[in-house]
């Protein structure tokens, strides 16, 4: 008689299983687009040459960062929140693999664009060096690491909740909570780097 195995579902597998699942989820063209695109822009400015690509680069990468950042815990949480249970999980399982791949894309273009900026001949052309801009950068690799570490954990966390046999509706408010506190410390942060970018500007 033929034993039947339960298969583990893949959010509950590996890190390449995961991976491999959130991508398949959020649509694989679009997961490789919002990693791909970005970065082929960042690549293609340095290549050419061209400051004001790259710098525009960083500009664009790092306003679509921030704003998803602060919109998240400040608008899509609490609107999260005034749903119903079946349609709050419902909506944080179609938007969280798509999310995961496109902050991701997004951010590492901002930190690694203005670390072309601060290090290579073409932003020190053009007067990006010194204090500011040094600070600036370290605090915005900061802030990259630690939305992969914390945030991005968060509304993974969320996502696996949601696609459990039974999600446990406490246990998604609490993350929620988490998230919100954890959004006005990068809001904090992203506020820190836009001052820095403005002492830069207007010495």
């Amino acid at each position: 008689m033929a034993v039947t195995r339960e298969r583990t579902p893949a959010w509950e597998g590996g890190f390449l299983d995961r991976i491999q699942h959130l991508a398949s989820e959020a649509n694989p063209a679009f997961a490789a687009g919002s990693i791909v695109v970005p970065l082929a822009v960042l690549a293609a400015s340095v290549a050419l040459g061209h400051t004001v690509l790259l710098f525009y680069t960083h500009v664009v990468a790092g306003a679509v960062w921030f704003g998803f950042a602060l919109v998240f815990p400040a608008v899509v949480g609490p609107a999260l929140g005034a749903l119903d249970e079946e349609n709050a999980v419902a909506v944080t399982t179609q938007l969280t693999p798509k999310l995961v791949f496109f902050i991701f894309g997004f951010s590492l273009t901002t930190v690694l664009s203005g670390t072309a900026l601060l290090t290579t001949d073409l932003g020190l052309a053009y007067g990006f060096s010194g204090l500011w801009p040094t600070a600036s950068l370290v605090l915005g690799w900061g802030l990259f690491v630690f939305g992969l570490v914390v945030p991005n954990r968060i509304h993974l966390r969320a996502y696996y909740e949601g696609r459990s046999e039974n999600p446990d509706s406490d246990r998604l408010a609490a993350i929620e909570k988490r998230n919100a506190l954890v959004g006005v410390v990068e809001a904090v942060a992203m506020l820190g780097i836009i001052v820095l970018m403005t002492g830069l500007r207007l010495g």
